[in-house]
């Protein structure tokens, strides 16, 4: 991965799946109540920038959304707050004030239906992908549990057998 900064396109009333890196690859999440408070901290700012959230997942190093701004500027701002509060509190946790915690966030506007599922597919089988289970619902920091409570086992599978997961990122299979 290379230290540069990806261009953002901020369009309003888009689809994006983004994905978001704790800098050097490290796993700074892994330790007990940090991907909860990220979890938190993503959801109370998703509702503050009222941003669209039908699919996420976080990971010891990096997490991927899947949202939609009505206003594609406030994405910047979103994720501005997002990682300035969870990098604030987790360096005061470890102990290690100052530290740079997130890399980056790339993002890619979803042009199509299948775009849109494909993906919100590969989110949900993330942790799979990188062997921190067996099973999708297995994982705990991510909203297939809530699709499975409240759509179902057959919708999933439906959903996965119409749109399988594609591997989108290379560089994701580093992390």
């Amino acid at each position: 991965m290379s230290d540069h900064h990806p261009p953002h396109v901020y369009l309003d009333n888009t689809w994006y799946f983004v994905t978001a890196s704790i800098h050097r690859k490290h796993r700074l999440l892994q330790p007990a109540g940090h991907k909860d408070f990220v979890r938190d901290q993503l959801k109370a700012s998703v509702a503050e920038f009222y941003v669209q959230l039908p699919a996420w997942v976080i990971l010891d190093n990096h997490y991927h959304i899947l949202g939609k701004s009505h206003v594609g500027q406030d994405l910047a701002r979103l994720f501005g707050r997002l990682h300035g509060r969870t990098a604030f509190e987790l360096n005061g946790r470890d102990g290690t004030r100052g530290r740079q915690v997130w890399h980056n966030y790339w993002d890619t506007c979803i042009r199509t239906e299948a775009d849109y599922w494909t993906r919100f597919n590969y989110i949900h089988h993330n942790p799979v992908k990188h062997g921190y289970v067996g099973h999708m619902e297995d994982w705990l920091f991510s909203s297939y549990c809530y699709y499975l409570e409240h759509k179902g086992n057959d919708w999933l599978i439906d959903a996965f057998q119409q749109y399988p997961i594609v591997d989108f990122t290379d560089s994701d299979d580093d992390f």
